[in-house]
């Protein structure tokens, strides 16, 4: 089974990992990527995960050859994870539409709605996406109990908060206003707890808009 659940943990890192190395490549130079056609997007997504598949699956049994203190209890957490990053994913999607949660209105803002996702999980949090791939990297890291993947998990983190952190420099610049107010009012990762006051007050916000 400990082989089982290293693979398992691999895969999801192979999948989830590259997500913020690819923005880091498109938001610093968003102007460039949008006068190329569309086709030079996914060359490059597909350039960035064949990287990072190569740089986890080459030296396999590197990432897994140091192990801290695991018991069984953490792959049952490592699961609790997996399965919020998958409900965050089926709710973004459900409330912004695929085409969002792969950032076209970033590279085509001409062809998109041109206003703030809100509602549904964007009530709870800006970056459902961004927050569901995070606990799935520490799912992965639980899993497999390896030390090396832990470190590069950490690593990542501070990538994924850069890449955060330039989106949404892009998105006031695109969205103006309706997006500075949407970023003080929903909190970034950690859901704020809302009172009937506070879902009652929410609710009369979306009304008025």
């Amino acid at each position: 089974m400990r082989s089982f659940f290293d693979a398992l943990a691999v895969l999801v890192l192979m999948v989830q990992l590259p997500v913020p190395l690819f923005w880091l490549v498109i938001h610093p130079a968003v102007n460039f990527w949008r006068r190329r056609p569309r086709a030079w997007y996914y060359r490059v997504a597909l350039a960035v995960w064949l990287l990072s598949w190569a740089g986890l699956l080459i030296p396999y049994a590197w990432w897994l050859e140091k192990r801290f203190a695991w018991h069984p209890l953490l792959v049952l957490a490592s699961l609790g994870l997996m399965a919020t990053d998958i409900w965050l994913i089926y709710q973004a999607e459900r409330r912004a539409g695929w085409r969002v949660l792969i950032g076209l209105p970033e590279l085509q803002p001409w062809d998109s709605v041109g206003s703030v996702v809100s509602g549904g999980i964007y009530d709870r949090v800006r970056h459902p996406r961004y927050l569901g791939m995070m606990l799935s990297w520490w799912a992965a890291v639980l899993l497999s109990g390896a030390s090396r993947l832990l470190g590069l998990v950490v690593v990542f983190m501070v990538l994924a908060f850069l890449a955060v952190e330039l989106e949404e420099r892009e998105l006031l610049a695109r969205l103006g206003p309706a997006y500075a107010d949407y970023r003080r009012r929903v909190p970034r990762f950690i859901p704020r707890w809302r009172g009937p006051a506070g879902k009652l007050a929410d609710g009369a916000r979306r009304e008025q808009v």
